[in-house]
């Protein structure tokens, strides 16, 4: 039996997907309201209905040449990070760090020992990333630099870090929650394996 919640997920799936949200939160407020349900679906379970809808929207196949397409853009912009700032540790956290990457939210990235921000920034732009908007955000370590990236293909935070031991830890810098965390090379490696296993399917 689904469960009220479950209808809440679902719907606030389709508002989004229908471009009638601007987030997930947004769309799970719109849903409540439209039900009359006072309950809220966990973000996971919205987002897992809302890779459903996709499936049978654009089909299995669009559907995956458009995750590794997004999975792809995230790597070249690793592998820019690490050509351009080679002292530096990148890691990708989060869901990304899973292989989902879509527009639902930023990818993070974390860049340690980002010691010039705004060197690595203009470098970056010289190299044919999207112009930044940057915000400071505070964390466990301080308030530290942020750098959106808002690209068609690639929605993704940079987060410039001093190296400190948290900065490599697989936990939030906001809550301390834990929080799943590959380096670049363990990405691509991931990157890789998704797209070997859309290959066989």
């Amino acid at each position: 039996m689904v469960g009220p919640a479950d209808k809440v997920a679902r719907a606030a799936a389709q508002r989004f997907l229908a471009g009638e949200a601007v987030s997930i939160r947004d769309a799970v407020d719109q849903a409540r309201a439209e039900s009359g349900e006072t309950v809220s679906p966990s973000v996971a379970t919205v987002r897992r209905h809302l890779e459903g809808l996709r499936q049978a929207s654009m089909g299995m196949e669009a559907w995956r040449a458009q995750r590794l397409s997004r999975l792809d853009a995230l790597e070249e912009l690793l592998q820019t990070i690490a050509y351009l700032a080679p002292e530096c540790t990148c890691y990708v956290t989060g869901r990304a760090a899973e292989g989902h990457v879509d527009d639902t939210g930023a990818a993070i990235i974390r860049v340690v020992g980002a010691d010039s921000g705004p060197q690595l920034m203009d470098d970056l732009e010289a190299h044919d990333v999207p112009p930044f908007d940057v915000e400071n955000r505070a964390t466990r370590i301080g308030s530290i630099a942020v750098a959106h990236v808002n690209d068609e293909a690639l929605h993704a935070d940079l987060l410039l870090l001093p190296d400190r031991p948290e900065a490599h830890a697989a936990a939030s810098l906001v809550d301390g929650r834990a929080v799943a965390i590959v380096d670049e090379v363990a990405f691509a490696r991931l990157v890789e394996d998704i797209r070997s296993n859309a290959t066989v399917v």
